[in-house]
């Protein structure tokens, strides 16, 4: 069934009396011809009346078609192959607009979701007053998700928030579905406006639906080439104040330029701490290191920024350096040793002795350094436990023990070390492993005669390959072992600090070595996190007994979030439901009083500008089980209007135009070689 987009056009084919006038005054006119003599006669070439009449109805035909297919083409003809089932009565139309971060890219007029949002307010205004709306974004607002009259829908189509975190496209699709469902709707039709970004475009958790109806509208940005921060990290996890540290930053370049000089600026707390510059290959990355000193503990609000136009989100990243005022080291046997004196007099460590039989869980998970001593002998259950905190980041250090060198096996057995026997012989230390990170900053130059450690007593250990030794005594045993667990680090002893075994606790060794240990279990906090992405916080070193009212704010409150807790295994978990407005600092406030600074940024999953063809949308659409009605040009819809643009889709104006062209063609070559 042929349709018609301009149907006023049609009032022109009353221009077809035209030539029939014309045709039939011709008929009837006579020409008058005077001549002297028969000898003109003879050179008056004879015409047969039958073929004269038919080249005139010939050449009318002719003319007729020109008009008639000129006016058809102007009319713009199309015959849609699925009708829409907006004027139902039982059907929801559905407007999603991706609202991530890459949907502000620059278009040949604004913006891509400016342009998506105009165009959907077209669409409302054009389509039948009495229909029912659902307006879809990223953020999954519930006031946009039940039913809408055409005037709610333009004043929710004006509110809508241009920021939002990247979402697959198949869960849009499910989450409309679903909503239509709920609302009882027995069919839907769903207008999708989005730059259709590879990274999310996955349509895995689409669950097909006859009853819905896609019309895909793809945004193409004008600008496809960005500069970003992709990442940062610390080339150190131990950050102390006054102690230099070196910032890592990742930088990528998309785009098929290079970029020389890239001015790269690094801010603490709003003031520069260090500023570099880079250069970058076409489509590649680089890595720039900035050295940076902490003036004072606490939490440290720092942000990397760089300046690119037009696709800004990513230009700057957010991140937090705690350093603790204090480390928490706890000592568990019957008995203090020398790490007693070491630590419990430093206002830099709080010192606990614990005794096994009397372990506290909490204390332990929020130690940095963990230290079985030669007295104690811990059940499996305390063993597990250390296991369980180093994994979490904390330091584990070793001793045997003095009465029994079997006890504590399920701890040794768990890191992958056997104890064979102890060896009395007495030994220097041979080899000290100071290329190692553990010793590369502790021990810069070795003396050609070196007092290193002395042991009288040590008991010899077999490992599986992955511990690492650190000293090696003189017959090639190891003295002490070192084997990365989850995000920490354990360290067993070969020997104890007890005088009849070894000195080691009079060697100048033993200071830097436990205050190292220490350090490396200071559990750093995440740097940051990302929108959209993390939607739950593991925190530490936080006591939520009783009751406690938390919540999670931006610096000037003009955002409150209250989240839900939960309390496992002395571990908190906060879960945030709801994507955070804008990338920046937010603080996590317990009672009225500041617990924690945490960074938030946009995500990195669309910097990288990389977009579905048009030619590959409807296949993987259509490969999903999605119903899809028609896939849109963006030349298409210039206007806004995407009904006419869904004409052009089927359009056959360019056949009745070259209906009218043969037609002129035709009678051209009719009058000039038809004799």
């Amino acid at each position: 069934m042929m349709r018609f987009l301009y149907p006023n056009m049609l009032w022109g084919l009353l221009a077809l009396l035209i030539p029939i006038l014309i045709h039939l005054f011709n008929f009837r006119r006579h020409k008058l011809v005077y001549f002297s003599n028969t000898a003109v006669l003879r050179s008056i070439q004879q015409e047969n009346a039958k073929t004269r009449k038919l080249k005139y109805w010939v050449t009318l035909l002719l003319r007729c078609l020109f008009i008639a297919g000129l006016v058809l083409a102007f009319a713009f003809p199309y015959s849609p192959e699925k009708q829409l089932n907006v004027e139902a009565t039982d059907n929801v139309v559905g407007i999603y607009i991706d609202n991530s971060m890459s949907m502000k890219g620059q278009s040949k007029r604004t913006t891509l979701i400016e342009d998506a949002r105009q165009s959907a307010r077209d669409l409302v205004h054009k389509l039948n007053p009495s229909n029912r709306y659902l307006l879809m974004t990223n953020s999954f607002e519930i006031q946009n998700e039940f039913p809408m009259n055409q005037e709610e829908m333009l004043d929710q189509l004006d509110r809508m928030s241009p920021d939002g975190a990247p979402v697959p496209m198949g869960e849009v699709i499910d989450r409309f579905g679903m909503l239509a469902k709920q609302q009882g709707f027995s069919s839907s039709t769903l207008f999708v406006y989005s730059d259709f970004q590879r990274n999310t475009f996955d349509l895995s958790a689409a669950k097909p639906d006859t009853n819905m109806q896609v019309v895909v509208v793809p945004m193409l940005p004008e600008f496809t080439s960005n500069l970003y921060i992709d990442s940062v990290w610390l080339s150190s996890p131990i950050v102390q104040t006054g102690l230099a540290n070196d910032l890592m930053v990742r930088i990528a370049n998309i785009g098929d330029k290079e970029v020389k000089g890239l001015p790269v600026n690094f801010t603490m707390n709003g003031a520069t701490a260090a500023s570099t510059t880079v250069d970058l290959d076409k489509n590649g990355t680089a890595v720039v290191e900035m050295q940076f000193v902490v003036e004072s503990d606490g939490e440290q609000r720092c942000s990397v920024s760089l300046i690119d136009h037009p696709i800004i989100f990513d230009d700057a990243y957010d991140f937090v350096i705690s350093v603790k005022p204090s480390l928490s080291v706890v000592e568990i046997g019957d008995k203090a040793t020398n790490c007693a004196l070491l630590f419990d007099d430093d206002e830099q460590f709080r010192y606990t002795l614990m005794e096994p039989a009397h372990f506290d869980l909490g204390t332990i998970l929020h130690a940095q350094l963990l230290i079985v001593n030669e007295t104690a002998t811990l059940n499996e259950t305390l063993q597990q436990a250390l296991l369980d905190a180093v994994s979490e980041g904390a330091s584990l250090m070793v001793f045997p023990s003095v009465n029994d060198t079997k006890s504590n096996g399920y701890l040794l057995e768990k890191l992958g070390i056997t104890t064979i026997e102890t060896d009395t012989n007495t030994l220097s230390v041979e080899y000290l492993a100071k290329q190692h990170h553990f010793f590369n900053d502790m021990v810069l130059e070795l003396p050609d005669q070196p007092d290193l450690p002395k042991v009288k007593r040590h008991n010899q250990m077999k490992t599986n390959g992955i511990a690492m030794p650190l000293l090696t005594l003189q017959n090639g045993d190891p003295l002490l072992l070192m084997e990365t667990v989850g995000k920490g680090q354990a360290f067993v002893m070969a020997t104890a600090l007890d005088a009849q075994w070894s000195n080691m606790a009079d060697n100048a060794l033993f200071v830097p070595m436990m205050v190292k240990m220490a350090f490396m279990g200071s559990k750093m906090d995440r740097l940051s996190y990302s929108i959209g992405e993390d939607k739950t916080l593991v925190l530490g070193n936080i006591n939520l007994e009783g009751d406690q009212r938390l919540l999670f704010a931006n610096a000037d409150r003009s955002f409150e979030l209250m989240p839900a807790s939960d309390v496992r295994n002395g571990k908190v978990f906060l879960y945030l439901n709801d994507n955070l407005p804008e990338a920046g600092f937010y603080d996590l406030i317990v009672n009225d009083t500041l617990n924690r600074v945490t960074a938030w940024n946009e995500s990195r999953v669309e910097s990288k500008m990389d977009f579905a063809d048009h030619d590959e949308i409807e296949p993987t659409f259509r490969k999903s089980g999605v119903n899809v009605v028609a896939v849109l040009d963006t030349s298409d819809f210039a206007t806004a209007d995407l009904v006419e643009a869904m004409a052009h889709q089927n359009s056959q104006w360019k056949l009745f135009a070259l209906i009218a062209l043969l037609a002129l063609l035709g009678e051209i070559a009719v009058l000039r070689f038809w004799k």
